[in-house]
């Protein structure tokens, strides 16, 4: 039977931050019973449709942490429909201030075994900034709370190249993870995206960002202080200790199959990528009729499956195999892909072993050559 992951989305959050574009709405909260029981409904669709085994879920949002546990425990119970006898990670996104001590003792019951938490920073001035509705106080005072209740992966999300944010703001952060020790963390750089907040700011030349050269040398630093305490970089964002990478995220790294339930997920499963509508009325309406709230479907060709897995894979830092990329496409990557290295080669850009990856040089550098690939 084939393994594949879950990605189930929760569109509702108690404050939508300025730099968000995701399916995420506050103030909704009279539409949150209707969407869980048809959410239920579309995992049930599926179950119908398709005899899969399912290895990793992932809730997220939105905040799914902001709904009542009452919810999460509802979609849990309908998934065990399908075959869950393998499954080795199951994390839920919380936010700060949206998670109680009786939520945790749920989710682990429920056999939630990782928690990811939107930090993005322990700067109140730079919360503030973007919109975040928790302070710093709070979001050390949950991390201690998610240890009490028994939850050892966690993973904590923190972002770079905000407004306010200096320096000294970011050393306060790398020294408070530090102090926590999380098994996984998530360190990503601001992109400014059209439909948020921010991206309008931007447009208006109000948003005051950091400059591209002191933030790559800031990055550089984070790596280094957090390869120290075992958080080792995996991929160009995310650091983790030794078994705590995640899971999840490799399947879409690897291109390996995926379902996605709720407004606006996305699954990929053989050779269909699919889109859910973002649309509250086109959800309900689709799922009173019995019919997948699919808004798209697109056909993955072949030639575009080999581009997606090469630039995933090349933001891991073990690089793509040789051999598996042989075996799986059918041609030597070296071989078909010479002239676009070629022109790298003398620059340091590469290491060549068994696998093709990016020197510390050219993953700073890599979409150079990655858009010679594309």
């Amino acid at each position: 039977m084939e393994k594949v992951g879950c990605y189930i989305h929760i569109p509702f959050c108690h404050k939508k931050c300025y730099y968000c574009d995701f399916c995420a709405y506050m103030n909704v909260e009279n539409r949150i019973d209707n969407y869980i029981n048809n959410l239920t409904r579309e995992i049930e669709l599926y179950q119908d449709k398709l005899c899969v085994d399912i290895d990793s879920i992932y809730l997220g949002g939105g905040t799914p942490s902001y709904i009542d546990s009452k919810y999460i425990e509802s979609i849990v119970k309908t998934l065990h429909n399908f075959n869950l006898d393998n499954l080795k990670e199951f994390t839920i996104e919380c936010n700060p201030n949206s998670i109680n001590k009786d939520k945790l003792l749920l989710y682990n019951d429920l056999g939630i075994n990782r928690i990811s938490l939107g930090v993005q920073s322990f700067d109140d001035k730079v919360l503030r900034s973007i919109g975040r509705d928790h302070s710093s106080e709070i979001a050390i005072s949950d991390i201690e709370l998610i240890r009490n209740t028994g939850f050892d992966n966690l993973s904590f999300d923190l972002m770079l190249n905000l407004p306010n944010q200096d320096y000294k703001s970011i050393k306060n952060d790398l020294n408070i993870v530090k102090s926590i020790s999380p098994e996984h963390i998530s360190w990503y750089s601001l992109i400014v995206e059209e439909g948020s907040r921010f991206y309008t700011l931007n447009k208006k030349g109000k948003l005051n960002l950091m400059d591209d050269d002191i933030e790559v040398d800031i990055f550089d630093e984070l790596i280094e202080n957090l390869d120290q305490i075992g958080l080792k970089r995996y991929e160009i964002s995310n650091f983790a200790k030794k078994g705590f990478e995640s899971y999840h995220n490799k399947k879409y790294w690897e291109g390996n199959g995926y379902i996605a339930f709720g407004m606006s997920a996305a699954g990929y499963l053989g050779n269909y990528r699919y889109n859910n509508t973002k649309n509250f009325i086109h959800y309900n309406n689709m799922i009173n009729k019995n019919k997948l709230p699919i808004e798209n479907i697109e056909i993955i060709e072949s030639q575009e499956k080999e581009i997606e897995y090469i630039i995933f894979k090349l933001r891991e830092i073990s690089g793509i195999n040789l051999k598996a990329f042989k075996d799986k496409f059918g041609v030597d990557f070296i071989d078909k892909y010479k002239d676009e290295i070629n022109q790298f080669i003398d620059l340091d850009y590469f290491i060549i072993d068994d696998n093709f990856r990016f020197s510390k040089k050219g993953m700073d550098l890599s979409n150079q050559f990655l858009s010679l690939i594309i």
